[in-house]
């Protein structure tokens, strides 16, 4: 997510004499700030997004391999019904769904 913002010079293209009142001035200096708090809150935000999409990564593996040791011993020993994987993959697709919309991650 990115903010398009105004340049100062941008804002004041048609009237450039007015950055060189001194209200203008301070009202310029507070805008930049806040601009680069934007920028900071941006960035943080998208390093939270990359350490949810880690997460869910590492779910999904461990999940993946859960599942194919669990139809590996139904299969060798017989004492359990195999895994229906596309049962498996419909809930698989149903909590990646979840998980996105409860951090907000729009793929």
């Amino acid at each position: 997510m990115t903010t398009d913002l105004k340049t100062p010079y941008e804002i004041f293209k048609n009237k450039p004499e007015l950055l060189e009142n001194p209200e203008v001035k301070k009202l310029v200096s507070e805008y930049e700030e806040v601009c680069d708090t934007l920028i900071d809150l941006q960035q943080v935000s998208e390093m939270s997004k990359e350490k949810y999409l880690q997460i869910l990564v590492r779910e999904i593996r461990e999940s993946i391999s859960m599942e194919l040791n669990r139809d590996l011993e139904a299969e060798r020993f017989g004492e359990s019904e195999r895994v229906n994987f596309k049962k498996a993959t419909e809930n698989l697709r149903d909590y990646i769904n979840d998980y996105c919309r409860d951090h907000k991650i729009y793929l």
